[in-house]
């Protein structure tokens, strides 16, 4: 009991640290970070079983190799983080429910009091995958459910199967229902384009029959994506100018998320944010070099000062904050 009341000490102080941090480099425009990451985002799975429009992964835009991070290199990693850190997602570019060790991965992580979340296709969640998910503690699932039928759902999510995302959410509700539990917290995920923001409301409707909360997001688009753009300017991340979409909102200066989290490539790579996809901001591995000198390193502490000057980066072009 003492020891999860030191470690929730640490994560608030941690909390403060980083509200300070980040409102002193905004105020004076010099980088301080005295916090350690809040989150940590650890892609377990480089692999997908989908090829999705836009994501990077699923059009073969990655170069690294598709692999699984090994359940002796993932305690490997949790064993040397900070115990600061609170929140911890195992995904980023790949389905984190193809790692067939993703159920220990996540009872490690609630074994050491970390709050845990994953993002999935849920083209793999059966009721003996939806019990184990629910017995291992997980906090959190999000559930991608881009369309209400498979006509809409796979212009965007290609090869996917409506029907086992509507399966995976049966099975889920009612292995927590059937084992007394409140978790994981269900969230399914709406990715708004053209071609299904009609069915928006539907999609409203039905999940909220369920009590399941629903969250909509703009999509990421390429240049040449125009024609996917969302008719209601509400979901539109972009305007166009000159037949060219340019993002709708500045980016924050600074960048809050470079005093927030940090990203584990599965291949040893470091991330800076979601946008950072192949990891080609920072050279270090985290195989080989502490998390904390990472953190900390004049080469992210260069990417927040442009940040403060108000000079965004590329991949800022086609951030949804």
């Amino acid at each position: 009991m003492l020891a999860r009341t030191k470690i929730y000490i640490a994560r608030l102080v941690n909390l403060l640290l980083f509200a300070y941090s980040y409102l002193f480099s905004k105020i004076f425009n010099k980088v301080k970070v005295y916090n350690s990451p809040l989150a940590l985002h650890i892609e377990t799975s480089s692999r997908c079983d989908l090829g999705c429009l836009f994501c990077d992964r699923g059009q073969g835009i990655i170069s690294r190799p598709t692999d699984f991070l090994t359940l002796k290199d993932f305690q490997k990693i949790i064993n040397k983080i900070p115990k600061s850190i609170y929140w911890i997602t195992l995904y980023f570019q790949g389905e984190p429910l193809l790692d067939k060790t993703i159920i220990e991965k996540i009872k490690y992580l609630r074994t050491n009091n970390y709050y845990v979340e994953i993002s999935t296709n849920a083209q793999n969640i059966s009721k003996e995958i939806a019990t184990a998910l629910v017995e291992s503690g997980l906090n959190r699932i999000i559930i991608s459910m881009d369309g209400v039928t498979q006509s809409t759902y796979e212009k965007y999510r290609i090869n996917g199967n409506i029907n086992k995302v509507y399966e995976a959410i049966n099975n889920l509700l009612d292995t927590k229902i059937f084992l007394h539990k409140k978790n994981p917290k269900i969230i399914v995920q709406y990715i708004v384009f053209k071609h299904n923001e009609d069915e928006i409301e539907i999609f409203k409707k039905i999940i909220k029959k369920i009590k399941v909360k629903t969250k909509i997001k703009s999509a990421q688009l390429d240049s040449n994506s125009i024609d996917y753009l969302p008719n209601n300017d509400r979901y539109r991340r972009y305007n166009i100018n000159n037949n060219i979409l340019q993002r709708k909102k500045k980016p924050p200066r600074p960048c809050y998320r470079l005093w927030k989290e940090i990203i584990l490539l599965q291949n040893g790579q470091i991330a800076i944010c979601c946008q950072d996809k192949n990891g080609d901001y920072i050279n270090d591995n985290w195989y080989n070099t502490d998390i904390k000198k990472i953190w900390k390193s004049e080469k992210i502490n260069n990417l927040r000062l442009a940040t403060i000057k108000g000079t965004p980066l590329e991949i800022c072009n086609n951030c949804d904050i």
